[in-house]
Formats: C-alpha cells, sequence, structure tokens
C-alpha cells in the first residue's frame, strides 16, 4: 500500500508565511537621532546621540563629547566620554556601557547600564556606577 502526503489546509500555509515575517525584538530599535534625558551616578543632564549606519556613536553627555558604537542586533551601546581636566590629560575619561529597552507600561524607551571612571576620586572600591537615559526624542 503506497503512503500518499497529505495537503496542509489553507489555513496553515497562511500561518507559516506570518511566522516568517521579521519582526523587531525589543533590543532591535534602529536610532538615529536621538536626544536622552540622562542620569548617572546621582548627576542628571542631557545624551545627544548620532548613529551612523554602521554603528559608529557621536554626540555628547553632560557637554562633553562621546565618542563609540551601538549594536541595533543585541541593543548595546558602548561610549568613551571625553572629560577635560585632571592631573593626567585622558585619565578621566569615562567608559560607558548600557542595553536598550522598551517599557510595556508606557511603550518608552530607555538605556541603563554602567560606567567606569579613573581619575579624580575613584579608588579600586569606587570606580564602577550605574546609569539610566530616557528618550526624549527618537528620530
Amino acid at each position: 500500500m503506497a503512503s500518499k502526503t497529505q495537503k496542509l489546509p489553507v489555513y496553515f500555509k497562511k500561518q507559516a508565511v506570518l511566522l516568517k515575517k521579521r519582526r523587531l525584538r525589543p533590543t532591535q530599535i534602529p536610532i538615529i537621532l536621538a536626544t536622552w534625558s540622562i542620569e548617572a551616578n546621582g548627576f542628571r543632564g542631557l545624551l545627544n546621540t548620532t548613529i551612523a549606519r554602521n554603528g559608529f556613536v557621536t554626540g555628547t553627555v553632560f557637554g562633553n563629547t562621546i565618542r563609540g558604537w551601538y549594536d541595533v542586533p543585541s541593543g548595546k551601546i558602548t561610549f568613551l566620554r571625553f572629560v577635560p581636566g585632571g592631573s593626567i590629560p585622558g585619565i578621566n575619561n569615562q567608559l560607558y556601557e548600557g542595553y536598550i529597552q522598551r517599557s510595556t507600561i508606557n511603550r518608552g524607551i530607555t538605556f541603563t547600564g554602567s560606567f567606569i571612571t579613573v581619575g579624580n576620586g575613584s579608588t579600586a572600591q569606587l570606580n564602577k556606577f550605574s546609569w539610566l537615559a530616557r528618550a526624549i526624542i527618537l528620530v
């Protein structure tokens, strides 16, 4: 007795097509220009970011220049804040790292993470701090 392959009903085929459509995960938020309200270690200010197609980040945070990278698939941002002053030039720079999140409550977009500082006032026990940035304007 020969076996026959059973044809799938039409509604199964439509469902399979719907499942194949690519959807953005909460971390896959493409950002080009944005202004964020940032709070880092208790200090409040603005974070302005411009992100190129290759993920290169430029902008300012607390009025200082930043340069870094944004990875869309993982939602990870890494940037260096160039802080002027200090006894040794460049020693006060801060390295920020964070991940993008979309709130399920108010649909707001935030970056949360931590930053490391070396120089003025930091010690072996006190050099890593948290930060949070809420989107004000996204383009």
